[in-house]
């Protein structure tokens, strides 16, 4: 069948002449679709709560021949939806208004924050600091602005003894990485955003090397984190939008300072050799501790 120009809207416009399963199946799509982009029509109908012929029926109802058709639609409006065009724009309407720009961002970051705490996932925050802290080589994968948040783990936790690989690259380099890993290793993965291939590829490894794995994500695609032991949700906002790192990095901090609980007579050490090692060369040499900047400094 032809490709229609609005999925979504197509899908409100008959909502009001669906049976309540069928709105059910509806809302569902509406709210999840990035997840149902990529969903088989089984973790669909186990998402709805609903059978496979529901499903289907739903499929038809909406003028396709099938759920393959119509995952066909979904997949589009999903890659509409998450360009970056499309996202700037919305972010950039959300903000245009009477407050203050650095009020109104400081505002949309905090109701992302608050629903952070509303996340169920303390249980697997510990689990995912004990296998951190069990070991002592890591793997880390993230890519795009994921790429500052791997920066950000393996600056902090090699300072606590730990050996890092650190892959940010795509394609053939991404390759030459991920062929290799540690014996004994803990593998840690943010998917923000769009899945790509080598999010699934590095977890996947990180299976068949018997590395404990944990994503840190935004989605919760079922394709993907079942290949993760663990998943820790970054939530941060409706699809489609602009988002900033914030929540992503408030996770990242937490592991990184529950680690540092977890073995902490052994970080305070590893500190204390840091700063015997630099103490002993004149480090760290701050400027504007050991005089007044004169006139003769100036450029």
């Amino acid at each position: 069948m032809d490709k229609r120009p609005d999925f979504l809207g197509g899908i409100k416009a008959k909502f009001s002449d669906m049976t309540p399963g069928q709105q059910v199946i509806a809302k569902y799509i509406i709210d999840n679709l990035a997840d149902t982009a990529f969903m088989t029509i089984q973790d669909l109908a186990a998402g709805c709560g609903v059978s496979e012929a529901s499903i289907v029926r739903f499929a038809r109802l909406l003028g396709f021949n099938g759920f393959p058709d119509m995952k066909l639609e979904i997949q589009e409006a999903f890659r509409t939806r998450v360009n970056l065009v499309t996202k700037l724009g919305k972010k950039l309407e959300k903000l245009h208004g009477e407050k203050p720009l650095i009020q109104n961002i400081i505002e949309n970051e905090l109701q992302q924050l608050n629903k952070l705490l509303l996340e169920p996932m303390d249980e697997t925050f510990r689990q995912c600091v004990k296998e951190i802290a069990a070991v002592n080589h890591l793997i880390i994968y993230g890519e795009g602005s994921s790429a500052s948040l791997t920066v950000l783990l393996e600056f902090r936790l090699r300072r606590f003894k730990y050996s890092i690989l650190r892959i940010n690259e795509n394609g053939k380099d991404f390759f030459e990485k991920v062929v290799h890993f540690p014996k004994e290793a803990v593998a840690i993965a943010y998917g923000l955003g769009r899945p790509s291939e080598e999010l699934v590829i590095f977890l996947q490894q990180a299976r068949k090397n018997n590395c404990r794995s944990i994503l840190i994500s935004d989605s919760h695609i079922s394709s993907i984190t079942r290949l993760a032991d663990y998943v820790l949700s970054a939530n941060r906002g409706s699809l489609g939008i602009f988002h900033s790192i914030s929540v992503p990095t408030i996770i990242s901090e937490a592991l990184i300072m529950g680690v540092a609980l977890e073995r902490r007579e052994e970080v305070l050490q590893s500190l204390s050799e840091l700063e015997a090692l630099r103490s002993k060369y004149g480090y760290p040499k701050l400027a504007g501790l050991e005089r007044e900047p004169t006139e003769d400094d100036e450029i």
